[in-house]
């Protein structure tokens, strides 16, 4: 009976160790955030101010975030940052 105790304590210790080294893998999201929004500012020659994300997806290679910049008299430019697992800004794909 100790024996399975002790075995039981011990899987759960595995469990919850394996799910706190996942959860640690992701990317912050505000940094992804961050990322995007000075990437297309630079991009689209406009400040912060004037570009719109969309939430952060999930993607095969990584994550995503759609968005929109306003740059005044030439129009709204619509765009996606893509960002690798790890939360490198892979690429600023304009739609």
């Amino acid at each position: 009976m100790r024996n399975s105790a002790l075995l039981l304590t011990a899987s759960l210790g595995l469990v919850l160790a394996s799910s706190h080294v996942l959860a640690s893998d992701r990317p912050d999201p505000g940094k992804l955030t961050t990322r995007c929004l000075d990437a297309a500012a630079k991009k689209f020659d406009v400040k912060n101010d004037y570009i719109q994300l969309q939430q952060i997806q999930a993607a095969d290679a990584g994550y995503t975030i759609a968005g929109t910049a306003d740059a005044g008299m030439d129009g709204k430019k619509n765009f996606s940052c893509e960002f690798d697992k790890k939360g490198k800004l892979a690429n600023l794909v304009p739609k």
